[in-house]
């Protein structure tokens, strides 16, 4: 990356007036030897966040804001947001982040550095996770790991692979890759918007990276059980090739975390020793998958330990996504229901 790119930092913020104030904080802090720009996109939010961001401009002359851009057709609100800052903008290197995220003050230029050594042309790196509430710690943990199982492989930092993956806590690209993929119009109605992003920029040739950096970056997904508990409505149809599957699917938690708690309820009753120990060590197994998923985040172990409890949510979210599919056509977040593709 030229030592003398200036940089822009672009944070789409609908409703996030519990965070946009320190993340934007940490934003502001990066050590850097070249200029930086940070550009807030209030998305159309309804409570203090357009007050927060005038502020931070009013105290900081790196600072813009963008208040409720007009929403294209056919595009998600994350995705406009996103491109209504890109087209605001004009520095060569682009960072998306979210605006409940905290930066370590060297986390962008760590993530320089890990371009310029690996020739990569768009870098994403996975923040440490916070879990503080029940439905954060008995959810969270193991979708961590199935996400990891889905979407990480060892091939998304080979440019020769087709996988590729991001979070969109940190994207880092330069502005020659958006304007050669023609923006963010290729995502326009993705609800993973992140990692197809990383697919469509890789499908265009340029090297895409993957990192996880829990020591440069941190997040609260969620910030009470009721948020934790339908916070994956938005994106849970988006990870699957066909909507029908998710029928199936939402049912599956139920199967795989009830069977070995039934087993171990009824040997109980039985006083059936196999089914006892059968029971307790599917249990076990399954508990022991909060390991990996501890080094990335911090986990209350007495709440996590529930976590066959999060079939519930898993199949709300599904049976809430589903309706909103095929009764509305679209997907509902924070309040609104937004257009999307059809792949049933």
């Amino acid at each position: 990356m030229e030592i003398d790119s200036s940089i822009c930092v672009i944070v789409p913020a609908r409703n996030e007036e519990l965070d946009l104030q320190m993340a934007a904080e940490s934003i502001l802090g990066q050590q850097l030897p070249v200029p930086m720009r940070v550009v807030i996109v209030n998305d159309h939010s309804s409570d203090q966040t357009p007050v927060i961001a005038d502020s931070l401009a009013d105290g900081d002359q790196r600072v813009s804001v963008i208040h409720d851009p007009p929403m294209r057709d056919g595009w998600f609100g994350k995705a406009n947001a996103m491109q209504h800052g890109l087209d605001a903008t004009s520095e060569s290197v682009v960072v998306f982040t979210d605006a409940d995220v905290l930066h370590c003050s060297h986390c962008f230029s760590a993530a320089v550095s890990e371009m310029d050594s690996t020739d990569a042309d768009f870098l994403s790196l996975f923040p440490y996770v916070h879990l503080e509430s029940f439905w954060e710690n008995a959810l969270i943990p193991h979708l961590m790991i199935v996400g990891m199982v889905c979407f990480l492989s060892k091939s998304i930092n080979d440019p020769k692979s087709n996988s590729a993956v991001a979070a969109g806590a940190f994207i880092m690209t330069r502005r020659r890759v958006l304007n050669r993929v023609n923006g963010l119009e290729g995502i326009k109605r993705e609800s993973i918007d992140d990692v197809m992003l990383a697919r469509h920029i890789k499908q265009h040739g340029f090297v895409t990276e993957f990192c996880f950096a829990p020591e440069c970056m941190s997040v609260r997904l969620f910030k009470s059980n009721h948020d934790a508990f339908w916070g994956f409505t938005k994106n849970i149809l988006g990870a699957l090739d066909r909507v029908t599957m998710a029928l199936p699917l939402m049912f599956l938690p139920l199967v795989v975390y009830g069977v070995p708690i039934l087993t171990f309820v009824l040997g109980c009753q039985a006083r059936n020793t196999w089914m006892m120990a059968t029971g307790l060590g599917a249990y076990l197994t399954q508990a022991c998958l909060l390991l990996p998923a501890a080094r990335l985040s911090r986990i209350q172990w007495a709440k996590a330990i529930c976590f066959p409890a999060a079939a519930i949510p898993v199949f709300c979210c599904f049976a809430k996504a589903l309706y909103h599919h095929y009764l509305h056509g679209g997907v509902y977040w924070r309040g609104r229901v937004l257009s999307r593709n059809e792949k049933a």
